[in-house]
């Protein structure tokens, strides 16, 4: 077992009522010290075997929080099932442009991250650790390296920095793989998986910082606890980032089903600007659209549920879009965005990401072609899911194909009149009114604002 240091005994369990990530002080970095005064490092979670601790988060139920919501249990045991060394890559990049959840975590509670990390490479083996943190992002990285300088040195796992390019696809695991590997950032095409054939050729796990953030939680507390929030389906709670035409955005801390409007009305404040929400996108730019009826008919914020609206909780990353500005406007710029992010590696996702924003470009300025809406309808359906080397085409496909439908007035609006009377002012974070990203904000200012998730009231303002 690693050398580290332990808190002298297990710390009371947190309540159902109060934020389980997000708690303390978030002005600033917690230290070593501070997060082992807190309960961290326990000597019961780090008295367990490798296959108890396999086993105890198994039994908690905890999904992966990067996006795709896969079971954190089912990897862990594909990896410690392969033979030879393996490789554990913490995924920080955090390339969704809404979502600032990681980077808070890695800013103040670093020493969470850490700590799941470790753990995670005693339950599956793993002999290197990979940071993969965001280049743009200094101060994330030297909040991390502080943290690790912090930890004792020890010859049971190696640690390695590798930095994560400014750019949309560089988030995907075996991107972030490649990218350990000396190559460029992107993704590739599967078999082989990195549970297969990952860094350096070894069996890898891929885990986002949420993630192995609620590894220590779990094996603290125990998978009862952890599962006594949330859902059936998904236990626990969930960090989600607002942004858009909401009046407080911020990250937050909820139980995995909690009622989209009352994360968007009770934390957020409401569209801010007096007009009733239009459209949101629930969980990044992978999401798909939500109309404002599906939000209305209370659905809740979690996978099954969203799904029955053909959306996702995805990377957490909420972006609301009030009746106040042309929902179609934002619609465009995101396909315009998905086709300036292509990986450019596959002829498919190139010209299709293109013809897509193209199309529905063309639609928003009232100069659309006659078949622009029915070809727009079919490539996004029929013609382009599934066909790319990785998830962009289809994120991009969803974009448009959920668009269609939730923006279906406004389209007739711009087709007859070349506008639907609402200002085409951008909302969406991390896209200029061009739809290209905007990968090198000051990390200081958007989203700084987190939120305590159980009595609805705001916590200091991260500087």
């Amino acid at each position: 077992m690693d050398a580290v240091p332990m808190a002298a005994t297990l710390a009371t369990p947190l309540d159902h009522s109060h934020p389980r990530l997000l708690r303390g002080d978030l002005s600033k970095r917690h230290t070593l010290a501070e997060y082992v005064a807190d309960g961290g490092y326990d000597r019961n979670a780090w008295s367990m075997s490798p296959s108890d601790l396999r086993t105890l988060v198994g039994a908690s139920g905890l999904s992966g929080r990067g996006g795709a919501g896969f079971p954190a249990a089912v990897k862990w045991e594909r990896v410690a099932a392969q033979p030879g060394q393996k490789v554990l890559v913490v995924n920080a990049a955090e390339t969704e442009p809404g979502s600032a959840k990681d980077r808070l975590l890695l800013l103040t509670r670093p020493h969470a991250v850490l700590e799941g990390a470790r753990l995670t490479a005693l339950a599956i083996g793993a002999t290197e650790c990979v940071l993969y943190l965001p280049e743009r992002r200094q101060q994330t990285c030297a909040a991390v390296l502080a943290a690790l300088g912090e930890l004792c040195p020890t010859s049971h796992l190696r640690w390695r920095v590798v930095g994560a390019p400014a750019a949309y696809v560089a988030g995907e695991e075996s991107a972030a793989v490649q990218r350990a590997n000396g190559r460029r950032a992107v993704p590739t095409y599967k078999p082989p998986r990195p549970f297969e054939r990952g860094v350096a050729g070894r069996p890898t796990l891929v885990h986002n910082v949420e993630t192995l953030a609620n590894v220590p939680l779990i094996a603290r507390y125990g998978s009862d606890w952890f599962r006594s929030v949330g859902t059936h389906t998904t236990p626990g709670a969930v960090l989600v980032t607002l942004s858009g035409s909401i009046a407080r955005s911020g990250v937050c801390e909820v139980p995995a089903g909690t009622p989209l409007v009352e994360i968007i009305e009770g934390l957020g404040g409401g569209t801010g600007d007096g007009f009733p929400v239009q459209a949101v996108l629930p969980g990044g730019y992978f999401s798909g659209w939500l109309s404002a009826d599906a939000l209305h008919a209370g659905v809740r914020y979690v996978r099954d549920d969203l799904g029955r609206f053909g959306a996702s909780p995805g990377s957490g990353a909420i972006s609301v879009v009030s009746d106040g500005v042309c929902g179609l406007y934002q619609a465009a710029a995101l396909l315009r965005f998905f086709a300036d992010q292509s990986a450019r590696q596959c002829g498919m996702c190139i010209n299709g990401t293109a013809a897509m924003a193209d199309a529905l470009g063309r639609i928003l300025r009232g100069a659309a072609r006659p078949d622009d809406l029915s070809q727009l309808e079919r490539w996004a359906t029929r013609t382009l899911p599934g066909r790319g080397a990785c998830g962009h085409l289809d994120g991009a496909a969803l974009a448009a194909r959920s668009a269609l439908q939730v923006f279906s007035s406004e389209i007739q609006e711009h087709l007859r009149f070349g506008s639907c009377g609402r200002p085409e002012r951008l909302v969406l974070p991390g896209i200029d009114p061009k739809g290209m990203s905007i990968y090198d904000r000051d990390e200081r200012r958007p989203f700084a604002r987190a939120h305590q998730p159980a009595a609805l009231r705001p916590l200091r303002v991260l500087q």
